[in-house]
């Protein structure tokens, strides 16, 4: 079975709690369909996606046999979210980046099940007189049942690392046919006499393919040009310590798409990454995956090791020095807000402007348009967000 770093915190309580692998169950009690209910679900919680097997199976066994099963819930990985299933006296509590929201089992002759595709941190599920739960805070259930009363699963979301060195990712050499992601314009560019001279690619600023709508699909076939140019990363080195000195501009250095004009700010994220407003941009997990990258007609932004992150996720484009963002239909969306607005707002396929100090989150990471004087560049906005 694979190993699913996720935990499963306990509550008390006189009720049943299973885990298979990625999928965890809470029994209210105990009947003649409890043990028809466990191997329903364990049978197929081997597989990568087992969501949609497991509520087949138990439509089975709750609604085709005689007895009457005890109220129960389920959370199992889906191939485009997380399904939460409840019958009876159950309820959850999904907690994510938009707060706290709560599914009752009791709402339904039948039972409530819902696709999670949000990002979420954890999801309780007990009684529903016993929410919010309180677990041990030493439990942990690995695998197998155990007694209890309801549980608490908190998602194990891998965050990416800070980068020590930025440059060398630029000197690095690409594996297979994807070069690597534009390095942030946190760090100065190296001067011209220090890199060699590359060939400017040339292409529309329109950005060309969308995203196929689920995380793992890949992009639609679209008309490629019969010479596509390989987009090159901005070569990048630290900006060397100078008492009182101002940093040197950002430059590109034969990378491409060529700026559209001078930056009037930066997409400046919580780790201090920056990269200037000047070019179009593909966000996601893969985003030289799409076309306006591949013909050089956008810069890719690399979001790695985020399950809630689509192969290519949102678009950023510039118009009249404004800047827009628009989703690429991805089952988890791309989310905007205001400066200290707590409610976010879910963008579609159109393009929507993101105003100077509004931010977009997409999956765990959250990016601000940051924009200050237009003397300052995109090295001066990331050090600023860098000093505690």
């Amino acid at each position: 079975m694979p190993k699913d770093p996720s935990t499963v915190g306990i509550a008390p309580g006189d009720g049943l709690i299973a885990r298979f692998g990625a999928v965890v169950v809470y029994l209210a009690g105990e009947t003649s369909s409890t043990d028809r209910i466990l191997g329903a679900i364990e049978a197929v919680a081997d597989g990568e996606h087992p969501g949609a097997a497991i509520v087949q199976r138990l439509a089975a066994v709750v609604f085709g046999s005689g007895s009457e099963p005890p109220p129960f819930g389920v959370v199992a990985p889906t191939g485009d979210g997380t399904v939460i299933l409840l019958r009876g006296a159950v309820s959850a509590e999904i907690q994510g980046a938009e707060g706290t929201r709560r599914l009752a089992g009791a709402r339904a002759f039948t039972w409530v099940d819902e696709i999670v595709r949000e990002p979420v941190r954890q999801i309780s599920v007990g009684a529903d007189t016993a929410l919010p739960l309180t677990t041990h805070p030493r439990s942990n259930l690995r695998d197998g049942v155990v007694p209890g009363g309801g549980f608490v699963f908190r998602v194990a979301v891998r965050k990416t690392a800070k980068s020590a060195r930025p440059a060398s990712v630029a000197q690095q050499s690409t594996a297979g046919d994807e070069p690597p992601p534009t390095a942030p314009a946190g760090m100065a560019a190296l001067s011209e006499s220090d890199t060699q001279s590359s060939h400017d690619a040339r292409a529309s600023a329109e950005i060309g393919t969308r995203a196929g709508p689920l995380a793992w699909s890949e992009t639609s076939d679209a008309t490629r040009p019969t010479t596509p140019s390989r987009p090159q990363p901005v070569a990048l080195d630290k900006v060397p310590a100078h008492d009182g000195a101002r940093p040197r501009r950002v430059r590109t250095t034969g990378s491409a798409p060529a700026p559209l004009g001078p930056a009037t700010g930066a997409l400046v994220f919580e780790d201090g990454a920056a990269y200037p407003l000047d070019r179009p941009y593909v966000i996601g997990r893969s985003p030289t995956s799409d076309d306006s990258v591949r013909t050089a007609a956008a810069s890719p932004i690399a979001v790695p090791r985020d399950r809630h992150v689509s192969r290519v996720h949102a678009y950023v484009s510039l118009e009249r020095g404004k800047v827009y963002i628009r989703d690429a239909s991805t089952p988890a969306g791309t989310f905007i807000a205001a400066p200290g607005a707590g409610q976010w707002t879910r963008v579609g396929t159109a393009p929507i402007e993101l105003p100077p100090g509004w931010s977009v989150r997409i999956g765990e990471r959250i990016a601000t348009h940051h924009v200050e004087d237009r003397r300052k560049d995109a090295t001066e906005i990331s050090g600023e967000r860098r000093r505690p």
